[in-house]
């Protein structure tokens, strides 16, 4: 069901602000090291630069950042490492935050580290539980004090984050740890596959009834402007992952931290709800993980850090690198344009050999400049999917399943797919009669019973295994071109998109009757239910017109194409507005799933020929590409073809910008 509408006038855009001037002031805390625990994590050391990088290029200047960190934590340069990140260094950063900011800042903390949850003594939490963080020189349970050891209590928190918003700051808090353990995992962190930032109440020896323990005064909520983002849910695990050889400690991220710093330094305009929308789009952009974020806060709908225009997208060359790495989504064999000056035609061309987590090393029959700025000319190569298992979750036979998978692994591999033992983008999970596909993270149903995609009988495999590969292509390849990872400027104001959530009450299976509430707003994940209606509108206040693909990726990795529908145009010029809706459908036996709207949107020169990228939906095997069709979009239709690892790619034209935008969807039952 869709609907074109009418235009909406420009007099709102006229009155947008500059990029904000506040300072902006950050205490970042990287927990790797325990010094008393054998809990150790690789990540946050990585992480806290990987932030005040994103921070720096979101105008924050290096002295205005504090790191507690490990001393081997690498820092760009400028930025402080304070020392150790022990409990009384964080709660003594906190008190110097506050003290160093006012009205015209905005004050950053961030932890990544270990979190885990005690029981609650005070009666504040819902759960029943306090949720803690440890630091490094965090201890076991202490039946004396009642509490874990210079762990420090969300409740003890509270008042030194308020000690920030009283002094007229905006606060901005980022939270890389998780509270919780659910669910089965299939693989263990020794495979590679991801470590989870949580530590079992058993490890600290903690008790599970303090109905004796003193209890502490409950913490008021906080009051004035502030956010918070949270790795995970409640009830999930955050990870942390290898970009690369797993045996390097250089390596490893927290996904979450990954995907936020990566949005941070897109230089895209956003709420902090759309960036949290971005940056779980970005977690899920290759093969998904069972770990939404969340987030909380009075300025969820607010610009991030005060900014209200963009950022051009700035790709750095210094000493012969890439100052952007497989963080960045920089491939080998990719090939850039190099300029001495931002505004000079290029000098050289060169191609990535050899990739990092933040930098790539470049090669060239050119000089290159020791400092200057890159634009992609043509992407990498596609990667092959890097499939594992089978793994066994419970004492079944499986033997029709088992049988089944072995014919697969001993021919040829399906197209696009590699085996591995190592770390892999899907595992084979046998489990409840059934053979499901856990993602990067190894977990099965992390978004709820019945969540991962799943097959009965062994006739079904290959399929599969066939739509994983082609919807991690999609999203792979879109993320490798999306505008803000090439360097080019798209110049003025991009399309502008309102994702809103219609429920319906008492539908029959069929969605016929039921009563439609109205239209809620989406600021974060939506969930929704079978017979609920989703709207999305796009609006476009730039000269420019764009050429508008809307896309659905289900739980069952199925792709539909949503907009345009035959016979209707999908460019939208300048002050107009398109709507598409979709209804959702989640029949009896009615699951959990994660699911995604994807909208790609290409910039279109008056009386070009429409870019229409709805055969992103085709399973097909080949597929013709238009002549006058943009470079990027040419290239992402030749790169999502199941084949397209085992095939050089061309780019035909010089490259263009495309614009991906990402909207998370939680499917439950009614």
């Amino acid at each position: 069901m869709t609907r074109r509408i009418a235009s909406l006038s420009l007099l709102a855009l006229a009155s947008a602000a500059a990029p904000a001037s506040a300072e902006i002031r950050a205490l970042l805390v990287g927990v790797s090291d325990y010094q008393h625990l054998d809990a150790d994590l690789r990540g946050p050391a990585n992480d806290v630069g990987l932030m005040a990088r994103a921070l720096m290029a979101r105008g924050a200047e290096p002295a205005a950042i504090t790191v507690l960190a490990a001393p081997s934590a690498p820092l760009p340069e400028g930025v402080v490492n304070a020392g150790l990140p022990t409990r009384a260094a964080i709660l003594d950063g906190l008190a110097d935050l506050a003290a160093t900011s006012g009205q015209d800042t905005h004050a950053v903390f961030y932890f990544s580290g270990h979190g885990t949850q005690m029981p609650d003594t005070n009666g504040d939490e819902q759960g029943g539980y306090d949720e803690i963080f440890l630091p490094a020189d965090a201890k076991g349970w202490n039946g004396a004090s009642g509490t874990v050891e210079n762990a420090i209590i969300d409740d003890e928190m509270t008042p030194r984050l308020q000690a920030i918003l009283d002094r007229g700051a905006v606060l901005f808090a980022m939270l890389d740890a998780c509270h919780s353990e659910t669910g089965f995992r299939a693989l263990p962190d020794s495979a590679g596959a991801g470590v989870a930032r949580y530590v079992a109440p058993a490890l600290l020896a903690m008790p599970t009834d303090l109905s004796q323990a003193e209890a502490a005064p409950a913490a008021p909520p906080l009051t004035g402007d502030f956010v918070f983002l949270y790795a995970a849910q409640q009830d999930q695990r955050a990870f942390e992952y290898p970009l690369g050889d797993p045996a390097d400690p250089a390596n490893w991220y927290g996904d979450f931290t990954r995907a936020v710093a990566m949005v941070l330094e897109s230089g895209a305009a956003l709420t902090w709800a759309g960036l949290l929308q971005q940056s779980m789009a970005e977690m899920n952009a290759n093969a998904p993980a069972a770990q939404t974020p969340d987030a909380e806060g009075s300025l969820l709908n607010a610009a991030v850090l005060g900014q209200t225009e963009a950022l051009p997208p700035v790709l750095r060359v210094a000493g012969g690198a890439l100052q952007a790495g497989a963080l960045q989504g920089v491939r080998a064999g990719a090939v850039y344009e190099i300029f001495a000056a931002a505004e000079a035609e290029p000098v050289a061309l060169a191609t990535v050999i050899r990739v990092a987590p933040t930098s790539a090393r470049l090669q060239s029959q050119q000089a290159l400049p020791y400092a200057g700025f890159a634009r992609l000319k043509t992407p990498g190569q596609p990667q092959k999917v890097r499939l594992a298992g089978p793994v066994r979750a419970d004492g079944a036979g499986y033997a029709a399943l088992r049988a089944e998978i072995a014919r697969l692994q001993a021919a040829e591999a399906p197209d696009g797919v590699t085996w591995t033992e190592g770390p892999a983008d899907y595992t084979l999970v046998l489990t409840k009669g059934a053979l499901a596909l856990a993602g990067r993270d190894g977990v099965v149903d992390g978004a709820g019973p019945g969540s991962a995609p799943r097959v009965m009988a062994p006739g079904g495999l290959l399929d599969l295994i066939e739509r994983a590969v082609r919807v991690f292509q999609v999203r792979s390849a879109t993320q490798q071109v999306a505008a803000s990872r090439t360097g080019l400027s798209l110049g003025g104001f991009g399309p502008k998109y309102r994702l809103s959530h219609v429920p319906v009450a008492g539908a029959d299976a069929a969605c016929e009757g039921g009563t439609a509430a109205e239209a809620q707003p989406v600021s974060t994940t939506v969930t929704v239910t079978h017979c609920d209606q989703l709207w999305l509108e796009v609006s476009n206040p730039s000269q420019t017109a764009r050429d508008i693909t809307v896309l659905y990726i289900d739980a069952d990795n199925r792709i539909t194409a949503i907009w345009p529908e035959a016979g209707l145009s999908n460019r939208v010029g300048f002050d107009e507005t398109i709507e598409a809706g979709l209804l959702i459908q989640n029949p009896g036996p009615q699951r959990h799933g994660l699911e995604e709207i994807l909208v790609l949107a290409v910039p279109a020169e008056d009386k070009a020929p429409r870019t229409v990228l709805t055969a992103l939906a085709d399973p097909a095997p080949t597929r013709a590409i238009p002549e006058a069709t943009p470079g990027a979009a040419a290239w992402l239709l030749q790169a999502t073809l199941p084949d397209a690892p085992s095939r050089s790619l061309t780019l035909p034209g010089a490259m263009s910008p495309l614009e991906v935008t990402r909207f998370a969807i939680k499917l439950e039952p009614g």
